[in-house]
């Protein structure tokens, strides 16, 4: 099984620097750790699977998006369990063994209002 390599665009990033900032204030550094575990996890998995069960294809917001929702991943996860994981990964296949991840954006989110606009919509 080949692995796909994983590319964070800068809007992927933030997200997950966001996503964490907030989980630290907000829930203290324990559980920062478990879901930063959770993303870590999850990115693997996609990696390893991007097509995977659990992960949906969004054509009704980009050509070729696809997302998969941290709690499809919450059994691999080896940081401790997250009881209520609340964010989606959107990726891409790119050529070539590359996944680009395009946002990581909380489930109560309008997904296409927070694309970048380089996607094809």
């Amino acid at each position: 099984m080949t692995t796909a390599t994983i590319r964070l665009s800068h809007a992927a990033r933030n997200d997950i620097s966001e996503i964490l900032r907030f989980t630290q204030v907000q829930f203290g550094d324990a559980a920062r750790r478990r879901y930063q575990g959770l993303l870590q996890a999850a990115l693997r998995s996609i990696s390893e699977a991007p097509e995977q069960a659990g992960s949906c294809k969004r054509a009704e917001v980009a050509a070729g998006l696809r997302s998969l929702h941290l709690m499809h991943c919450r059994s691999v996860s080896k940081a401790g369990r997250v009881a209520r994981p609340r964010h989606l990964i959107l990726y891409r296949q790119q050529m070539d063994q590359v996944v680009e991840v395009v946002r990581v954006l909380h489930d109560a989110m309008e997904l296409s209002k927070h694309l970048p606009q380089d996607i094809p919509r």
